[in-house]
């Protein structure tokens, strides 16, 4: 076994076509992943740009693998490196948070999905595309029933967001669709306000979303804190799997 260093665009194939990889890696980074190969076992860290929450050093592979890289001569020249590139955090398997004092305090604790399937669940009656002119009033929705959520109306360029409203005009559930720093496209923002849960708006919201992602690219990914075990449940009756389950934090 050696340590390798591969090109940011070479590793999706490096790493047997990894769904971590495809989502979370930006192949034009020039900093390339460190990684350590055995058989068909992997282990490796490479930089993970991210909408928002900034450049952190993600970490993915076996567990007896991945202490022998950060234990290895060429890693602490590596992670240096990685820092002069702007990361400061870091995201490890939940299995090996503890890994090498490189995350000191866990600050979340949360799961990668995706899906490659069209939905069968159909959109909620009533959806509608939700414009720029509706920032303010998403937003309020937001800060009030979801103030966790990493969904930034507008906040970035090319941004899908859709919404059921009542009778009345209010709204009663929002969610986003945008492309993350890798090109994947991501999952944000599903809400449905306390007095219309229970109606599946949710679920429905969420695979509207993901019908139109997974045809225009293929699949659709999000990312879910680990604590929200409803949500969980929703995702995967749309035909949400769970890759892998990570702590973050800055890093160490």
């Amino acid at each position: 076994m050696s340590i390798e260093q591969v090109p940011m665009s070479e590793l999706l194939a490096w790493s047997g076509e990894d769904p971590v990889v495809r989502a979370e890696a930006a192949p034009t980074t020039d900093l390339p992943a460190i990684g350590l190969r055995h058989g068909d076992r992997r282990a490796f860290a490479f930089l993970r740009p991210t909408l928002i929450h900034g450049i952190s050093v993600m970490f993915r592979g076996e567990d007896t693998l991945l202490h022998e890289l950060v234990g290895s001569s060429p890693f602490g020249p590596w992670v240096d490196h990685a820092r002069a590139k702007g990361a400061d955090r870091v995201t490890l398997p939940r299995s090996v948070e503890d890994l090498a004092g490189l995350l000191p305090q866990v600050r979340g604790r949360w799961e990668f999905m995706s899906t490659t399937e069209v939905p069968a669940v159909a959109a909620p009656e009533g959806l509608v595309e939700l414009d720029e002119s509706r920032q303010a009033e998403i937003q309020a929705l937001l800060d009030e029933h979801n103030p966790g959520t990493d969904g930034s109306p507008f906040g970035r360029p090319g941004q899908r967001w859709v919404g059921v409203r009542d009778r009345s005009g209010a709204l009663l559930t929002v969610g986003c669709c945008e492309l993350e720093a890798s090109g994947a496209p991501v999952l944000s923002g599903i809400t449905v306000v306390p007095r219309a849960r229970g109606l599946a708006l949710g679920r429905g919201t969420t695979a509207e979303l993901t019908r139109q992602a997974v045809a225009d690219h293929g699949w659709c990914t999000l990312g879910l804190y680990s604590h929200n075990d409803r949500a969980r449940e929703v995702y995967r009756s749309v035909g949400y799997v769970v890759h892998a389950q990570w702590s973050s934090g800055r890093l160490g």
